[in-house]
């Protein structure tokens, strides 16, 4: 998720490669973010990516590309913002990690990309399209049989959503309130998204979560300032791929696998 930032502070859109990138990791170094990284991490270390063809949609700065590259897969990195793929191939030089990553701008909607692919990523990027069905059963024949997804996006069966949720909606009168990025067309959750990927031909095969106790609304509200506590982080990191948590954070993540 991005936190939320002004303007001025955004990274996709500064022109200079490295500037944007030392302000895109600064920002993913935020304790929200460590987390659902962490969480991330710990789902895709399940599988094995030496030799994978992994197409990423909506790569941003290339947080992830480059943790898939560095595990060996080669990465078809897709986005429609130019700052963004030139902030990613300055860090994938920084990292010496070029040769396996390749930047495709387009949106990820209508992009072609030929080839059959191992893994198709896709964070935070759902929540953007108009035809996220659409989406899905396109990313389903770029797939090999037995191929994967992975998805993280909103979820709407949250603690945040129910509290900060409510309070932007009832208290503030802003009905139409989409979660932290006025960009997000819809919100998620475990039933919906298990709907969406069955019907695309997926079926899913790990969930995660991050952000299960909204630490950041609550202490502002309650004391006026954020109060950061490394123990929010720990819940996220310890809960977030087990039982019923792994289906009830404020970001709710899903491994799909196609069927054969």
């Amino acid at each position: 998720m991005r936190e939320k930032l002004s303007r001025a502070d955004a990274w996709w859109e500064d022109p200079d490669p490295a500037s944007g990138d030392r302000r895109y990791r600064q920002m993913y170094s935020s304790p929200t973010n460590l987390a659902k990284a962490a969480v991330i991490e710990k789902l895709l270390s399940a599988y094995n990516w030496r030799g994978q063809r992994v197409l990423e949609y909506g790569c941003g700065g290339g947080q992830f590309t480059l943790w898939m590259a560095a595990q060996g897969a080669e990465v078809w990195a897709v986005d429609r913002n130019p700052h963004a793929l030139a902030i990613l191939a300055h860090a994938a030089a920084r990292e010496n990690l070029g040769e396996r990553v390749h930047l495709c701008q387009g949106d990820a909607e209508s992009l072609k990309i030929e080839g059959r692919f191992d893994f198709v990523f896709a964070k935070d990027l759902l929540e953007h399209l108009v035809e996220d069905q659409a989406f899905l059963e396109r990313v389903a024949l770029q797939l090999r049989p037995g191929g994967h997804i992975f998805l993280a996006t909103q979820n709407d069966h949250s603690l945040n959503y129910w509290t900060e949720g409510f309070f932007q909606r009832h208290i503030r009168g802003q009905a139409e309130w989409m979660g932290w990025n006025r960009e997000h067309l819809r919100f998620y959750n475990a039933r919906t998204l298990t709907e969406k990927l069955r019907r695309a031909g997926f079926s899913p095969e790990r969930w995660g979560a991050s952000y299960l106790v909204p630490w950041r609304f609550l202490t502002r509200r309650l004391t006026g300032k954020l109060r950061p506590w490394s123990g929010w982080q720990w819940l996220d990191r310890t809960l977030g791929t087990h039982g019923p948590w792994s289906r009830w954070g404020w970001s709710i993540l899903v491994i799909g696998r196609r069927s054969e």
